[in-house]
């Protein structure tokens, strides 16, 4: 079962299922005014809007420069869910810069048969410093923190 905003909804049975959210910005922005709450972007000068204006002036007064802040989630391209019965995982993938990739996260049961200690158990792999193509560069804040970029 699916649910999206506590409303269920219907889907294929298979192998596999993937539920994806896209973030299709209107604005390349990022920044938005915490006066006016135009979107705004950084310039040479200072932040402006998409038509120009450096300032603004909200209740009438006197136009002042925009005062920006960062909008929400403007950080994130896409996130996915996969739950994979063929190989017993799901994997979790956040894109956080070239939406060509994305940071992914795993829980995958290993099988009952493989033997040894791991048989049957599951087993989280996540992203780390060092992997040899990562989505974006990580420095570890402290042991299971990092800071992306």
């Amino acid at each position: 079962m699916l649910s999206v905003d506590q409303d269920q909804l219907r889907f294929v049975e298979d192998d596999s299922v993937t539920v994806s959210l896209e973030f299709p910005w209107e604005t390349d922005s990022g920044y938005h005014c915490t006066r006016c709450g135009e979107d705004i972007v950084e310039t040479a000068s200072g932040y402006e809007t998409e038509s120009g204006e450096a300032t603004c002036s909200p209740d009438g007064d006197e136009p002042t420069a925009h005062v920006p802040e960062r909008a929400p989630l403007s950080w994130v391209n896409s996130a996915t869910i996969d739950a994979d019965e063929v190989d017993d995982s799901v994997t979790v993938s956040i894109s956080v810069g070239d939406p060509r990739g994305a940071f992914c996260f795993t829980v995958r049961r290993v099988p009952d048969d493989a033997g040894g200690d791991l048989a049957g158990r599951l087993v989280l792999h996540v992203p780390h410093p060092g992997e040899s193509s990562p989505h974006r560069k990580l420095t570890m804040l402290h042991p299971g923190a990092f800071v992306v970029g």
